[in-house]
């Protein structure tokens, strides 16, 4: 176990989303997209910049971070761009943690998400684009629960991992429950 402490949670995507705070607390929810009006490099430099950026004027006693999915497990969901991006941000998040010696721990989103909504996979929903859509309605609904500002569905993605690696990681579990109103 880690002693409790700044968590950055990451959902790696064109628009990234984060979380960031200590664990137990309220995190600070937001999204960045990185390509802009640009292209799969400018991508890559803008990522590779915020990341440095924030790692050298933030604290962080570990980062949770979603694995993309492999394109073949995708079953044709998935185009060039897409798979650039995902695996791209992940091995550039991956290399500046290995190399400020920052703990990470890589989650899927099944795990992640049986931990903060209570089911991993939305198996009853027979289409995939149903499955995703109604998976991160219920991750922006337990934001909301929780009294945490999600501006979008990537911030409130980045929310569940960041709950999940402290939750794991540091045994810490959120201080308060807003279960009424927002």
């Amino acid at each position: 176990m880690l002693e409790r402490g700044e968590v950055l949670g990451i959902d790696p995507n064109t628009n990234t989303g984060f979380a960031y705070g200590i664990a137990g607390e309220v995190p600070r929810l937001w999204s960045i997209d990185f390509r802009r009006d640009g292209d799969l490099h400018d991508y890559y430099g803008n990522l590779l910049a915020y990341a440095a950026a924030f790692l050298r004027d933030n604290p962080v006693k570990l980062i949770g971070i979603e694995e993309p999915l492999a394109p073949s497990g995708m079953g044709g969901r998935s185009n060039h761009d897409t798979t650039m991006v995902t695996i791209g941000s992940f091995a550039i998040w991956i290399g500046i943690a290995k190399a400020k010696k920052i703990p990470y721990q890589p989650v899927r989103v099944e795990t992640w998400r049986k931990h903060f909504i209570g089911v991993g996979r939305l198996a009853h929903i027979k289409s995939a684009s149903e499955r995703r859509k109604e998976g991160k309605r219920l991750v922006e609904h337990r934001c909301k629960l929780l009294g945490w500002k999600a501006p979008d569905d990537n911030a409130a993605d980045a929310g569940g991992i960041w709950d999940w690696a402290g939750a794991s990681f540091m045994s810490v579990r959120p201080d308060r429950l807003q279960l009424f109103g927002a």
